[in-house]
Order: C-alpha cells, then sequence, then structure tokens
C-alpha cells in the first residue's frame, strides 16, 4: 500500500519544526534567567506583538519591517538598563521614564511608516522606469524603421523598398 488517503475536507498532520514552542521555551527561559530585560522587551516589543497578529498577508511584511525599527528602539532603554540596576527595580525604573516609551515606540512607528510608504515609492519608481524604457523602446523602433525601412515595424500596409 503506496500511503493512505487523505479525507476530504482534512488536512495531514502538519510535520516539522514548530517555531512557537521554541519561541514559548526561549520566553521562559529569559523571563527566569533575567527578568528585568524580559520586563523591558516585552513591554518594548508589543508593537510588533500587533503587527504580527494584524498582518495576514502571506508575505507578512508588516512584522518583518516593524519588528528590527522597534528592537532597534529597545536598544537604549535595555542599555539604560544595563548601565544602572539590572533588577526589577531597575526595570521598573527605565520602563516609568516617558522618554524609553518615546524611543521603542517611536522605533515601531517608522516601521509602521516604513511599510506604508514604501510600496507608494517603489510603485513610483517602477512606473518611471517602464515610461523610460518605453520611450528608450521607441526610439530605437523609429532608428530601425529609418534604417530597414517601415516593414519591420510589423505594419502590413507598409510597401517594400523597391
Amino acid at each position: 500500500m503506496a500511503g493512505k488517503a487523505i479525507p476530504r475536507g482534512r488536512a495531514p498532520a502538519r510535520r516539522g519544526f514548530d517555531w512557537t514552542v521554541l519561541l514559548a521555551v526561549l520566553a521562559t527561559a529569559m523571563a527566569v534567567a533575567a527578568l528585568p530585560l524580559c520586563m523591558i522587551l516585552a513591554a518594548g516589543l508589543l508593537p510588533t506583538a500587533v503587527a504580527a497578529v494584524v498582518d495576514r498577508l502571506p508575505g507578512r511584511y508588516l512584522p518583518r519591517t516593524v519588528g528590527p525599527t522597534n528592537l532597534a528602539g529597545t536598544a537604549l532603554p535595555v542599555l539604560t538598563l544595563f548601565r544602572n540596576d539590572f533588577s526589577i527595580s531597575g526595570a521598573l525604573h527605565v520602563l516609568m521614564d516617558p522618554h524609553n516609551w518615546l524611543i521603542m515606540y517611536g522605533g515601531a512607528a517608522i516601521g509602521w511608516g516604513l511599510h506604508w510608504v514604501m510600496p507608494q515609492i517603489a510603485h513610483v519608481t517602477l512606473d518611471m522606469i517602464a515610461k523610460q524604457t518605453e520611450q528608450r523602446l521607441r526610439r530605437r523602433a523609429d532608428q530601425l524603421v529609418g534604417e530597414w525601412g517601415a516593414e519591420v515595424s510589423g505594419d502590413r500596409t507598409a510597401q517594400p523598398p523597391r
């Protein structure tokens, strides 16, 4: 027997690496080993989590854009935690500073802005490139017609040169 047929309407069991389990294990280990760091990262990376929940498109580009910029925004508060007091009270002190929230969420806002603006910039750029290519090809077609006659243009009504 080559294999069992899968009944209609049921998906086959997914085999392979489950990233969710790995993420849960790493988050638990980090919470145990470095709770103050985990507190700051959990609060600071909330916009990335929201982006991951909101974006259901196949490429999942929103969390890919918001995540790195949001992570970059959490770097300064994390460095402040390491530089001053690596404790729960130190983490709370870092989280009580509005400037740190502005930095963390400002980085996420930059990511959201990039996600919104870049497709429009790409569209305009590709449009300009297409127009330039069309103009270049039209000039070349005119050159070929000048060199070889109108019949190379594909115009069937053109008379061949005598």
